[in-house]
């Protein structure tokens, strides 16, 4: 079989997908670890052999012709199959292996997730796993994630969401907080207390179990959007604070902290792992997900 002596050149093939997916000749050239004359004396000789304009240049950036737009669809279809063979083969030959980019916000990543990615590694050491913590209600991805391991869902198309489990979460606050301000009764007392809020929980109150679920409104004078800054101040005898329980457990079992309203506070927060929707994940995707949902269980905590 023939072919065009551009078709012959998956260089430049490749340098014109990384164009053509950022836009900018800085950006693809970042990503090939090259400079950008490069990339553009690349795409000026792929445009030649090609005999058609790939890319229209101007002040407000690259755009695709429509032969270009016609040749990046056909690449991507393309390389998509290439990398599914390539992986299917990999996955038969060698099984999990390379290196896994996983996000979590910062209340999952250092609680939960921590402690369960050395149990992986130690059980897969074919895969590095790289964690990107990202702050507590983040929705969006960062580039080449593998897997974000969230309670809400991100806002990049193209996911799907494995179950995890509830996140048990806990009330509680310092005993020397108790003592000066006294312990809440009812979950209404909770108006009267000076309550340690995370403003991007998204939650318009704390849930409770009565005759019927029901949301306490709270409120406090002060408020942070890490779980470790509200475990800090709630130490300090600053505050009420409702976090994961896996983050404060130690300080619990210790009795640094006080549970309050053990029995009727809900968990309605569940824990997903998303991944690209896809007839054929990796193995070092697929095995992880498959890992999170043994170890994490029904109360989405790791185990001791």
């Amino acid at each position: 079989m023939s072919f065009t002596a551009a078709l012959r050149d998956l260089n430049k093939l490749n340098t014109f997908v990384r164009v053509a997916q950022r836009r900018s000749f800085t950006q693809a050239a970042a990503e090939l670890r090259t400079r950008p004359s490069v990339v553009s004396k690349r795409m000026k000789e792929l445009e030649d052999m090609l005999g058609f304009r790939l890319l229209n240049r101007s002040t407000h950036g690259l755009v695709l012709t429509d032969a270009g737009e016609g040749l990046f669809r056909h690449c991507v279809q393309m390389l998509a199959r290439l990398d599914t063979y390539v992986v299917e083969r990999r996955d038969l030959e060698t099984g999990p292996f390379g290196t896994l980019h996983v996000q979590a916000t910062s209340d999952v990543a250092g609680c939960i997730l921590a402690p369960l990615l050395i149990a992986f590694v130690r059980d897969h050491p074919g895969v590095r796993v790289q964690l990107a913590e990202v702050p507590d209600g983040t929705t969006a991805a960062g580039d080449g994630i593998d897997v974000i391991v969230s309670t809400r869902k991100p806002t990049v198309p193209g996911l799907i969401g494995h179950e995890l489990g509830a996140v048990r979460h806990v009330i509680c606050a310092a005993p020397a907080y108790l003592e000066k301000f006294g312990r809440p009764r009812t979950p209404a007392d909770l108006g009267d207390h000076n309550c340690l809020i995370n403003p991007l929980s998204g939650q318009k109150g704390w849930p409770f179990q009565g005759s019927r679920p029901q949301l306490v409104a709270v409120k406090g004078a002060l408020a942070a959007t890490s779980n470790a800054a509200l475990i800090a101040m709630a130490l300090a005898g600053s505050g009420i604070v409702r976090v994961p329980h896996a983050a404060v457990r130690d300080t619990l079992a210790d009795k640094r902290l006080e549970a309050i309203f053990a029995k009727s506070a809900l968990s309605p927060e569940r824990l997903a792992a998303y991944v690209a929707k896809s007839k054929h994940l990796p193995a070092k995707i697929a095995d992880f997900v498959a890992f999170l949902k043994a170890a994490l269980g029904r109360n989405g905590q790791a185990p001791r």
